[in-house]
């Protein structure tokens, strides 16, 4: 408490003063108190997690009026999943920043779940989705690059053979798969009659782990192409799936969000982007 206290130049007692009024005003106990220390209680670290969103909307509205109509500056937030289609919007963000320097590119990496919250949240500007259902609720892009779904498996395993995997090459196999994965519609119609022949030995959010499981033999990672390296040295193959599944990339924004001037721009270099490698470059 008392090295809290000097961070915040504060005295102690002003502090423990200050973290009881708070208690109170809230109905419950934020600290458990020891003799030489304090640890949050359940309640304090929800309070940590939501005074953050709550300081980070406040940093973004108060970025976002300072530089309205005026310099291209300030922060674009973007949330993400995983995917070599955000080479686009790597590229369009390398050549916007180099001729507005003062802007700086926050990404926030996660599954979809964790994608669609932030965006709804206001925490981001800005969602790169993978066949979102729900898509139409956004203003968005579609991207022109496409991911097919594959198998990520051990560079030694016998399905290296094959050039692609049909569902009854899968069914039965203990599977790596992201917690979304098996809901779509498209990889449960693919499935078909092995749907209920499916073994799930592990969800993941992120396909780092996965991968690392899959290599040392836990089971077969399902997921998207070029998630994660594969061929020599890597002790993984990717084999796509067949009949073929790609994924659709779209680059997405709440219909009612006021973009900074900055963030405003940006969407505009990224329609336009898209609309010259071959997407749909236009808002939809």
């Amino acid at each position: 408490m008392s090295r809290a206290a000097k961070r915040l130049h504060v005295t102690q007692p002003t502090l423990s003063r200050q973290i009881s009024e708070l208690e109170r005003e809230l109905g419950c106990a934020l600290l458990v108190r020891h003799s030489r220390s304090v640890e949050p209680t359940e309640e304090g670290m929800h309070l940590v997690a939501r005074a953050s969103d709550i300081v980070s909307l406040a940093d973004l509205t108060e970025d976002e009026y300072r530089n309205l109509g005026k310099v291209v500056a300030g922060d674009i937030r973007i949330a993400c999943g995983e995917s070599s289609g955000m080479a686009l919007v790597a590229d369009v963000a390398r050549d916007f920043r180099h001729r507005h320097p003062q802007v700086r590119f926050c990404l926030h990496s996660g599954n979809a779940a964790y994608v669609i919250e932030r965006l709804e949240r206001g925490l981001d500007d800005f969602a790169v989705l993978f066949s979102y259902p729900g898509i139409d609720r956004y203003q968005h892009v579609r991207l022109p690059h496409t991911d097919a779904w594959g198998l990520y498996l051990p560079e030694d395993d016998p399905l290296v053979s094959r050039e692609t995997l049909s569902p009854s090459d899968i069914a039965g196999l203990p599977l790596i798969a992201s917690e979304q994965a098996l809901e779509t519609d498209e990889l449960s119609a693919w499935f078909g009659e092995h749907l209920g022949n499916v073994r799930l030995a592990a969800t993941y959010t992120l396909g780092y782990n996965a991968a690392v499981l899959a290599r040392e033999g836990f089971g077969y990672m399902l997921g998207l192409d070029a998630m994660t390296a594969t061929g020599m040295g890597t002790g993984l193959e990717f084999r796509p799936l067949w009949p073929p599944i790609v994924a659709h990339i779209d680059f997405a924004w709440r219909r009612d969000a006021r973009l900074s001037n900055a963030a405003a721009l940006y969407a505009a270099e990224v329609c336009e982007a898209c609309r010259a490698k071959g997407g749909t470059g236009r808002l939809t």
